[in-house]
């Protein structure tokens, strides 16, 4: 059993004209050097100018399909750990041990085996909610470790309308500060003996209390389990939790692979980003249809009626959807490896959409990487030990208002690229993304749509 690793560590980063974080660390669980884990990036942001970037949950940073799962099977250990969740047999220890070391040793591990076959039984009932945008496949990868009464919800920075009861919140740091939870089913809030919020990183955990304040407004809850790879919060922000707990007469337990404090000085500048697509003519991308039978038809502000896939979870799942969602996955990722034309071969998700691509990347074989198109920005830099070196500025296909990025595409890297859409999209609407993707020599373009 992987006994809990206690120590001090400290670092300081000098970010990127004279921005500085120092950090402490002060508690990791599974001993997993913190290098492996997050880099420094500065955002384009007035409200915050710094940004952890994980190395694990691939949105900003590129990773191997199993690197999401793997870190979402280890806090899934953290908590049944935390509640005393044991499996039949060792079977389970030595699985977490073998997916701890390879994920600090970037070594294979068999995480087919642990999405088929869940080891860890929830006793009662729970919900657990995936943040977005970064954490809606985390979310996804730590429920996807238990079975039993629960289910999977993550917010949703889409504004959507429809037969939902809408839960409102703020993510105050945040560039796009304004989240929602779409519950179709008021029963997912009702009579649960674990509320689960799951995150890639806490810094002054406002969030995280600025939903459970919404929550217990209007469907209280017993106890929570906040669940994030790393927990930055201070002494000052720590109590802000126990006081929470006292006023509102509840459990909140925080629980990370990292606990650590840091000191951030300096600011970063904010830059307006161009949209200028690169010249040419837009290439030839390809087009594959992928329909499932599980999907939702919302309504948009201005009254059409969309349809989003229901296997997201942005509607709420339960286990059983989650078994149909693998055996879908599987099928295409068998397809999809049959169309591959290259070694190395990008899966690129879009925004909220991470679990399902990452998923399907799992069983398209070997050289693939994953990541995700995302909203948050960040100043791109040529620089050792910085986290972010190129970027690809798009607008939203749906939401022309909205910028959107692409980080870390090297030049002459990878062969070919399949981009998932969660709803049809047109070359023409991501034209900055399929020309810059052109010029840095990628030769095989394919667009992965699911709903139409």
């Amino acid at each position: 059993m992987i006994t809990q690793a206690l120590f001090t560590k400290e670092k300081n980063c000098t970010v990127l004209n004279g921005l500085t974080v120092d950090i402490k660390v002060e508690e990791n669980y599974y001993s997993l050097p913190p290098e492996c884990l997050f880099s420094m990036a500065a955002r384009n942001n007035p409200k915050r100018s710094y940004l952890f970037v994980s190395k694990l949950i691939g949105k900003h940073i590129p990773v191997r399909p199993r690197v999401p799962f793997i870190t979402g099977f280890l806090l899934a250990s953290r908590l049944a750990q935390a509640l005393n969740i044991t499996t039949d047999s060792g079977v389970g220890n030595d699985q977490v041990e073998q997916a701890a070391k390879a994920l600090a040793d970037d070594l294979k591990f068999d995480m087919e085996s642990v999405i088929e076959k869940p080891i860890y039984h929830f006793p009662g009932q729970a919900l657990f909610i995936g943040f977005a945008e970064t954490a809606t496949a985390l979310g996804h990868s730590v429920f996807t470790s238990f079975t039993g009464n629960i289910h999977y919800l993550h917010t949703t920075r889409e504004n959507l309308e429809g037969s939902f009861d809408t839960l409102y919140f703020t993510e105050d740091h945040c560039h796009a500060p304004d989240q929602r939870c779409l519950i179709s089913n008021v029963e997912l809030l009702k009579g649960n003996d674990l509320l689960v919020l799951i995150d890639d990183e806490i810094t002054t955990g406002n969030t995280c209390l600025n939903i459970i304040k919404t929550i217990q407004n209007k469907f209280p809850q017993k106890k929570y389990a906040i669940l994030t790879i790393l927990d930055w919060r201070s002494k000052a922000a720590q109590e802000k939790y126990s006081r929470m707990e006292r006023e509102l007469g509840l459990q909140i337990e925080v629980i990370s692979l990292i606990k650590g404090s840091f000191y951030a000085q300096g600011d970063s500048p904010t830059i307006d980003t161009p949209l200028t697509a690169p010249g040419g003519f837009i290439p030839k991308v390809n087009v594959m249809h992928q329909p499932m039978d599980f999907i939702y038809h919302p309504t948009s502000p201005g009254g059409s009626k969309d349809t989003y896939l229901g296997y997201t979870g942005r509607f709420g799942i339960t286990v059983d959807n989650n078994r149909d969602l693998y055996r879908e996955a599987k099928r295409i990722g068998h397809k999809l490896a049959q169309t591959r034309s290259g070694a190395r071969t990008l899966c690129l998700g879009t925004g909220e959409f991470m679990y399902i691509p990452f998923l399907i990347a799992q069983f398209m074989g070997d050289g693939v990487w994953v990541q995700s198109t995302t909203r948050s920005p960040v100043h791109p830099c040529l620089k050792d030990d910085y986290a972010v070196k190129y970027a690809i500025p798009l607008e939203d296909p749906f939401r022309p208002d909205i910028k959107n990025f692409v980080y870390n595409i090297p030049p002459y890297y990878y062969d070919e690229v399949f981009i998932f859409w969660e709803r049809s999209v047109q070359p023409e609407q991501v034209a900055p993304l399929v020309l810059a993707l052109k010029r840095l020599g990628i030769t095989c373009i394919t667009f992965v749509i699911f709903c139409r």
